[in-house]
């Protein structure tokens, strides 16, 4: 029998495995593709031809192409319709064409395994409210029916000697095993989908495939690549390379075939790399070549990827109640498991990548400003622009360029002002494009991605983002990267040029044009930073007022607080006031984390609503919603807005009404009452506010309580000395002969089944051992005879967390805790204490949202609680040298 361990250990190494697969089998096929291109091209790269042939490609048979790449992608949605009428879905033709043309257009670019076009196809359809088991089977039958017409073409080409490969060398004899597989696709097709044992993921309602179904499919397929190929044909005829069909359409097959395989999104490289070395190897010009590559890389790739993201925008607008839903449907379907791609990655694909296409907007606009202009265009402007003006264009292209790169990690982050300032400076650079030297494709693009984000409008919300975060980080290095490489450009042409003289102004000089366009780049990335540190900062949280905190009060005592409402009065929280300001949040702040304490108090009806807009609210600052210590019959408000849950302990409540001091069961409180007479004991509440003379004797056992105990005043979630908060409710207190000895702040109930509580209780040193029992025994009897339900006695934490080996990891880890830490807290001893009240226990969870690291949370709470990092490390660090 395997040990559990060894079983985790046994599933883990394939999964490692496949991980380092994931990443190896694509380098090794572009490292093997750049070694080919290497030996068979070595220097024959003519950066300038290559622009000039580009430049030189007619405009309306360019349009015809765009026209013709987009109804290829469009034409594979006939794929979908045809499975979609097997299966009975019930959808519109144009549904198919419209979520398949949206799923393949991302899906070319980021293919992600299979898993970009898989998991967009499963958004769509369960939006379209197809049952999750037949929109799985269609995902299936279409990953598996799409390569029938590649492997058709390779087996016709194999069949008709047209792949360009030789023999006698290893990578050709292995390209040709590849291929002879890829051929052998077809026949393994038609057998397995006849083998109801294998297609058993299907509906059995339906039965399986039919033949002609799979001979239609086939047909489709075959079609879709045939106009791939001529999509590709086409680029490269008005690019200059006449290529016979036959060469061509083996070559495609082949190339496409070792994309695939390379794993590589879109087989970016590898399959232009294998165009290239086998057309130049029957003699045609590496220039025209990649400038017909280049331009089948932007019809059948760019294009379609910027109206897929226009034709589905609404697709990838996040709606958190639905997109939830739909993924509690979707993570318990094994399809879905194995795609590993989260619907929260989809919902925001849209912004993800118009934040990339910004980004590659400001390269373009560095990478056209550091090569030269052709001289036919430079003649042109010549005739119409002075000089100035088109150097100022160069300039101001430079310097947009830059800004541009930085811009973009505000598009990803959705910040409402960078998207105001990206979309003039695209218009204003798309000008400057065609000022400078006619670049109208360039010009095009930039309206291009213009338009896309004036599309996405809505999704920018927010008005600050955190700067420091890994993300950031990683658009701030593709900015260093870029403004680099732009500057050892620039260097080594200065540097080569020894007439060179910064202050020339002349339509043909580049290199003096290059060297004003460094002081260009690093006046953009001065200005980008000022910018941003003032830009995007978050706005200043306030704390509440008087009038703020009578008004929470007001909504406590009409609907209710929870067990959290009256720690709102310390004043050390925020409040959040929902739209209609009839439920409030009251929520601290520590780093990007807005942690609420407790669930939102107002209408039961309006909840799911205020939880909504605390989580918009975090969401327009870059922050992270927190919800801490929420109770178990609040948790379905947390589930449907799309919060994970961990476990903190349990809440120890005591029926008022089973209370009493007769019976076995309430022994030892008991005995603590009775002995207080012998200990000279007295009893009193105090109501407030409170008088001078009361709060300094209560200071001075605060002070001596802390002083014993070696602790500090702490805050959000615990209670703290404070005359002012101490004036919000009434104080239990505890004299022997006369001398105050022990006290607590009582927390009324409010609303009409709350529940009343003590908060801050503290006592001097001398006081006899049974003080606290009998102060407790009291308070609830006074809290009875006021008419009150349900008392509280606060948290056990970490008790029954992870109790059972099914919990989460999280929860089994924090379970050791409970059991082995009571050196640094007594876990258990606090859950025996509360148990001798009889109390029944409630689940108090943490609710945050998904993929945040728990014990970073939690280290974040503790800080919050502390009073802040600074406290926090300082308190670690004195208990450690204790140690």
């Amino acid at each position: 029998m395997t040990e559990p361990g060894n079983t985790a250990a046994h599933h883990a190494a394939p999964r490692s495995t496949l991980v380092r697969l994931r990443w190896l089998v694509p380098a090794t096929f572009l490292a093997v593709t750049a070694w080919l291109l290497w030996r068979e091209l070595g220097h024959q790269f003519d950066l300038p031809e290559i622009q000039r042939t580009l430049l030189d490609v007619p405009t309306l048979p360019a349009l015809a192409i765009a026209v013709l790449a987009l109804s290829a992608v469009a034409f594979t949605g006939l794929v979908d319709g045809l499975i979609g009428r097997w299966l009975r879905l019930g959808l519109d033709w144009r549904d198919y064409l419209r979520l398949s043309f949206v799923a393949n257009a991302l899906a070319n670019i980021l293919n992600l395994s299979g898993a970009m076009g898989a998991g967009i196809r499963l958004m769509g359809l369960t939006a379209h409210k197809v049952h999750l088991p037949r929109a799985a089977a269609l995902i299936g039958m279409q990953a598996l029916s799409l390569p029938l017409g590649l492997s058709l073409l390779v087996a016709l080409t194999l069949a008709t000697r047209s792949l360009p490969l030789g023999v006698g060398t290893t990578e050709r004899t292995i390209a040709y095993l590849v291929l002879a597989a890829a051929a052998l696709y077809l026949p393994l097709y038609f057998f397995l989908t006849a083998r109801r044992r294998l297609m058993r993921w299907l509906p059995h309602d339906l039965g399986l495939p039919p033949l002609r179904l799979k001979l239609e499919l086939m047909v489709v397929s075959l079609a879709d690549w045939l106009l791939a190929a001529t999509v590709l044909w086409a680029c490269l005829y008005i690019s200059g390379a006449h290529v016979k069909a036959g060469l061509l359409l083996g070559s495609f097959a082949g190339a496409s075939v070792l994309g695939l395989v390379s794993q590589v999104p879109g087989g970016l490289g590898v399959f232009d790399g294998l165009i290239l070395i086998a057309l130049k190897g029957e003699d045609y010009d590496p220039p025209v070549i990649v400038s017909g590559l280049l331009l089948f890389r932007l019809a059948y790739y760019l294009l379609p990827l910027l109206a897929g993201l226009y034709v589905g925008s609404e697709m990838f607008t996040q709606n958190s109640k639905a997109l939830a839903r739909l993924r509690t449907r979707l993570g318990s379907h094994p399809l879905f498991g194995l795609l590993g791609l989260p619907a929260v990655l989809l919902a925001d694909l849209g912004t993800r990548l118009v934040a990339m296409l910004t980004f590659l907007a400001g390269v373009l606009l560095l990478a056209s400003a550091a090569m030269p202009s052709v001289i036919e265009h430079v003649n042109v402007v010549r005739e119409h622009l002075p000089i100035l003006f088109v150097e100022s264009a160069s300039w101001f292209s430079v310097l947009t360029g830059v800004l541009l790169l930085g811009l973009a990690r505000g598009i990803d982050g959705r910040l409402r002002v960078a998207y105001r300032l990206t979309i003039v400076l695209l218009l204003i650079s798309a000008g400057l494009a065609v000022t400078k030297g006619l670049h109208f494709g360039e010009a095009a693009f930039l309206l291009a991605v213009a338009l896309l984000l004036r599309v996405r409008k809505r999704v920018f919300v927010r008005r600050a983002m955190t700067l420091g975060a890994m993300t950031s980080l990683g658009w701030y290095a593709g900015l260093a990267i870029c403004v680099l490489v732009f500057f050892a450009i620039g260097a080594a042409q200065v540097l080569g040029d020894d007439s060179f003289d910064l202050f020339y102004f002349g339509f043909g000089e580049h290199t003096s044009r290059v060297g004003r366009g460094l002081a260009a780049a690093a006046l953009g990335v001065v200005v980008y930073f000022i910018w941003q540190f003032f830009a995007v900062r978050r706005p200043e949280l306030s704390l509440p007022n008087r009038g703020d905190l009578e008004h929470a009060r007001a909504i406590y005592d009409a609907h209710g607080g929870g067990e959290f409402a009256h720690l709102t009065f310390m004043r050390d929280k925020h409040l959040f006031w929902t739209t209609d300001h009839r439920c409030v949040v009251a929520y601290g702040s520590v780093r990007n984390r807005l942690v609420a304490l407790g669930s939102p108090c107002g209408p039961e009806d309006l909840i799911d609503q205020a939880i909504l807009e605390f989580r918009r609210h975090a969401d327009a600052q870059d922050r992270v919603p927190i919800f801490y210590e929420v109770l178990e019959p609040d948790l379905s408000h947390y589930h449907d807005a799309g919060f994970d849950l961990f476990k903190l302990g349990e809440l120890a409540i005591v029926k008022l009404d089973e209370f009493s001091l007769a019976g076995k069961r309430w022994e030892d409180l008991r005995q603590a009452v009775n002995r207080s007479a012998k200990e000279q004991l007295a009893f009193e509440i105090v109501d407030a506010p409170h008088d001078s003379a009361l709060v300094a004797e209560i200071r001075e056992v605060s002070d001596a309580w802390l002083a014993d105990k070696g602790a500090v005043e702490k805050g959000f979630s615990l209670g703290r000395f404070d005359g002012d908060y101490l004036d919000w409710s009434p104080l239990a207190l505890v004299r022997r002969a006369g001398r105050l000895i022990a006290f607590a702040n009582i927390v009324p109930p409010y609303g009409p089944n709350g529940t009343a509580s003590v908060d801050l209780m503290r006592h001097v040193n001398d006081a006899p051992r049974s003080t606290m029992d009998f102060l407790f025994a009291k308070v609830m009897l006074w809290s009875q005879t006021q008419g009150h339900k349900q008392f509280s006695l606060g948290m056990a934490p970490l008790s029954r967390v992870g109790d059972n080996p099914y919990a989460r990891i999280n929860e089994r880890l924090a379970s050791l805790a409970f059991r082995y830490g009571n050196n640094l807290y007594n876990y258990q001893g606090v859950r025996r204490y509360k148990d001798k009240f009889k109390p029944e226990w409630t689940g108090s969870y943490l609710a945050y949202p998904r993929g945040i690291w728990v014990p970073g949370l939690l280290i974040d709470i503790a800080a919050l609680v502390a009073g802040g990092y600074a406290r926090f490390l300082v308190r670690y660090l004195a208990a450690d040298r204790e140690s």
